[in-house]
């Protein structure tokens, strides 16, 4: 479900000349921002619990980071893939000394649907196979087909050809309620990469560790244990997807941090830029370099100006314990849903991790109610809270708020959620 689906139908600026397809058109015109607040052309006060997208994990126009863009333009604004700079060699070095790896590369890019298809690149040279195993829920861009259109046959050599197939498999939904059947959950994705063995090979298994496009749901370690024992039993590397969740915002640096080896790819965007576009692909060198050179470039990647800018985010994020700080919220998140959820029946399933948190709205049957999740929505627009709906039935309120929150910016967003849920009525 495409996170505008259920969006606030009040506030909503004129589109302009813009094309339907962006949906950029959720709340007034913003003019500037400060930490979750943002200001509309009318003078008006909004609370982004969106943060923007995921991506300004730090707050909106954090002082350093852009004192760093700031500088940075007044230096070097832009060389392209081929020349390096200094900024760029400063970050990827930066990256790789905080990253769960022995002898780190990483590629950047410029885009995390970029990140997420280079990859794919890296998985098909460094396995020679093809296939690609995903997982019910997920979230990993919007991109596809640009390299169809293109003459160049080396430049297709490790991407996406008309016998391809990605297969899909199951995980344990964790909003209903009891323990997880690993027996079942194992052999399930056994049969799945049955499917995707025959297909090629499988070339990677790629999974977010927590699904967040889809309602925030998280999947356990001791699941993400079993994918990567699996995967790598198949001669598969495991791909976590950590471009919403990594560098604190789940509250840890990396998902690694909980499992029993690291994955053979981790993908890192939004919080990295915090606004700026910038995302990149972390691995073994060993495995990140089986991609021949020149196979995955683009203009923009390792911008210097976005590379600027997430140095100075990997400065806070370190110095902050933004990591620390996002498990302390996330705690806050989930007693706050919880009395809430306790004294409203339909809302369920409040769940929280880090600064990620959502909830459901079902009726009187106990089914979801995706109209009541856009009757919370409008309430919160009203009040000038920012939210976006989604989830796999339409019917979840998702709070992202950006990971470090004054006392009293907390007290406006759970004081006005519930105050939307009250007037919502029924959920």
């Amino acid at each position: 479900m495409n996170e505008l689906a259920t969006a606030p139908l009040t506030g909503l600026s004129a589109p302009g000349h813009e094309a339907r397809s962006t949906g950029s058109a959720v709340g007034p015109r913003f003019t500037s921002g400060h930490g979750p607040w943002l200001y509309a052309d009318d003078g008006t006060r909004w609370f982004d619990g969106t943060s923007g997208s995921g991506a300004a994990t730090l707050g909106h126009q954090h002082p350093e980071v852009t004192a760093a863009a700031i500088a940075q333009i007044g230096r070097l604004t832009h060389t392209g893939c081929k020349l390096m700079s200094d900024v760029r060699a400063g970050l990827t070095a930066r990256i790789a000394g905080i990253a769960p790896y022995h002898d780190p590369a990483v590629l950047p890019t410029a885009t995390g649907a970029e990140a997420v298809e280079a990859a794919l690149k890296i998985a098909r040279a460094a396995t020679g196979h093809r296939a690609v195993l995903s997982f019910r829920y997920g979230y990993h861009g919007k991109t596809a087909g640009a390299l169809g259109l293109t003459w160049r046959a080396e430049f297709k050599s490790f991407s996406a050809l008309p016998r391809d197939t990605v297969v899909t498999a199951d995980l344990p939904d964790p909003r209903r309620p009891g323990p997880v059947d690993a027996a079942a959950f194992a052999a399930g994705l056994s049969a799945a990469l049955d499917r995707a063995d025959r297909l090629g090979g499988t070339a990677a298994v790629v999974l977010e560790p927590v699904q967040v496009t889809e309602g925030v749901l998280a999947v356990p370690p001791a699941l993400l244990d079993e994918i990567a024992r699996q995967a790598g039993e198949r001669g598969a590397l495991f791909v976590l997807d950590e471009i919403y969740t990594g560098l604190g915002r789940a509250g840890r640096l990396f998902a690694a941090e909980l499992l029993v080896r690291p994955p053979d790819l981790t993908l890192l965007g939004k919080t990295l830029g915090n606004g700026f576009p910038i995302a990149a692909v972390v691995g073994e060198r060993e495995t990140v370099d089986a991609l021949p050179p020149g196979v995955q470039t683009s203009t923009f990647s390792g911008h210097p100006v976005s590379c600027a800018a997430a140095g100075a985010v990997l400065d806070t994020v370190v110095r902050e314990d933004l990591a620390g700080e996002a498990r302390v919220l996330g705690a806050r998140l989930a007693a706050d849903l919880g009395a809430l959820a306790a004294g409203n029946p339909r809302l369920a399933a409040p769940r929280a991790i880090g600064a990620l948190a959502a909830f459901d709205c079902v009726g009187a049957d106990g089914r979801p109610d995706p109209a009541a999740a856009r009757r919370v929505l409008a309430a919160a627009s009203e009040r000038r809270l920012l939210l976006f709906g989604g989830g796999p039935e339409g019917a979840t309120v998702k709070i992202v708020p950006p990971a470090l929150l004054a006392t009293d910016e907390y007290l406006f967003l759970i004081e006005t959620l519930h105050a939307s849920v009250t007037a919502a009525g029924s959920c």
